[in-house]
């Protein structure tokens, strides 16, 4: 047993998540029954394969990463670091380092043949390496990864789908809008928290979806639900003080009137000081201009008074682009530039069939022509060098 790497892991103050979720190699290193070694040695083996990592120390390298605690989040912010904080963190690290160095061999001993192999080093963090990392990443939950899911008051790293404003046939003018927007949030000119808002199906969701995997290196995406709205001002405190910037996603965005969460997205449209974060902007999406609708139907209130309430949360937003569904030539013409981009040849009989199909589904949309490409696709398609 090395005794003094023991006491030097059990000493860690800073970075307690990262050795809580390492405990299995620390425990590996007192460990004198020969079944329970074999058995840590094996939790050790499938925590490092679990984690997506080759190596002890690139596992323990991930755990540092993202553990969110006192000094991450100051980092993060860019704060001055006190020196005896400074010099934890370098012990710390080193007992990191020391521990990613252990092998099965060292301690199952004649045991070693039936241990599960983990492969050990490769921890090079150093102070300077993660202050760095944090000052681009962020810390703890918001460091690994550019897209989240914020539901019930978690976080949680989602895969941000590929896909291209490129591949949102037409709406050139809506989309230049959101992008202008974002770049201008990106670097310090004024923006706006932005509503996208219109027809079914003609790509709203999409288009912030595209928005956030395109920016990925530069922008963190945050969705949320519509009951999670409630939570913005605990989510705009952890943002606030950040480097990076984030865009906060509300999809398909509407309220009865006794709805909570409706206020407090009034109170972050408005920019309060205790409810925003100069780091963070809104994009929602919306098919009701009239985003609360009214339940105080009472005679005492009259229809202008009903329709400015429902309109108030709409008239909050400093940018609201527009989505309406094609005309029949546009609609034909977003079908062509879907066929065209798999490959596929284009029959004038498409055309009818297409019309008969966007009839069926309630009207032309974007989203229409690509199930109906789909469709053809499937059951009428010639493709190229057939």
């Amino acid at each position: 047993m090395d005794e003094a790497l023991y006491l030097s892991y059990k000493a860690i103050a800073i970075f307690k998540n990262a050795a809580a979720e390492i405990a299995p190699l620390a425990e590996f290193l007192c460990a004198r029954d020969r079944v329970r070694r074999i058995e840590l040695c094996a939790r050790i083996f499938g925590d490092v394969y679990a984690s997506g990592s080759s190596t002890t120390g690139e596992w323990i390298r991930k755990a540092v990463e993202r553990d969110g605690n006192a000094f991450s989040r100051a980092a993060a912010c860019g704060e001055r670091i006190p020196d005896r904080i400074k010099a934890q963190i370098h012990a710390e690290l080193l007992t990191f380092k020391r521990l990613s160095l252990v092998r099965p061999e060292d301690v199952c001993g004649d045991d070693a043949d039936i241990a599960p192999k983990f492969v050990c080093g490769g921890f090079s963090l150093t102070y300077d390496k993660l202050v760095r990392f944090y000052a681009a990443e962020s810390f703890g939950k918001f460091s690994h990864g550019s897209a989240f899911v914020y539901r019930n008051g978690a976080l949680s790293p989602v895969f941000a789908e590929p896909i291209r404003l490129a591949d949102l046939k037409n709406y050139a003018e809506e989309k230049a809008e959101i992008v202008k927007n974002t770049e201008n949030f990106l670097n310090g000119l004024p923006a706006f928290h932005t509503l996208l808002y219109g027809d079914r199906g003609t790509g709203k969701s999409s288009t912030v979806r595209a928005i956030a995997y395109e920016f990925r290196d530069r922008l963190k995406t945050i969705e949320l639900g519509k009951n999670d709205i409630r939570e913005l001002p605990a989510l705009y405190a952890e943002l606030r003080g950040l480097k990076q910037k984030f865009v906060l996603f509300v999809d398909d965005l509407g309220f009865d009137e006794s709805d909570g969460g409706a206020d407090e997205l009034k109170a972050a449209l408005e920019g309060s000081l205790d409810s925003g974060a100069p780091n963070a902007i809104l994009y929602c999406t919306s098919n009701r201009r009239h985003l609360i609708k009214e339940t105080d139907k009472s005679w005492a209130r009259s229809a202008e008074d009903e329709r400015q309430a429902e309109l108030a949360l709409f008239d909050r937003f400093g940018l609201v682009v527009t989505y309406l569904n094609p005309s029949r030539d546009e609609f034909i013409d977003i079908l062509k530039q879907i066929m065209r981009s798999r490959g596929m040849k284009w029959r004038d009989e498409y055309a009818q069939i297409a019309e008969l199909s966007a009839l069926k589904k309630g009207g032309r949309s974007p989203r229409a022509a690509k199930q109906i490409a789909d469709l053809i696709e499937s059951t009428y398609v010639e493709k190229r060098g057939e």
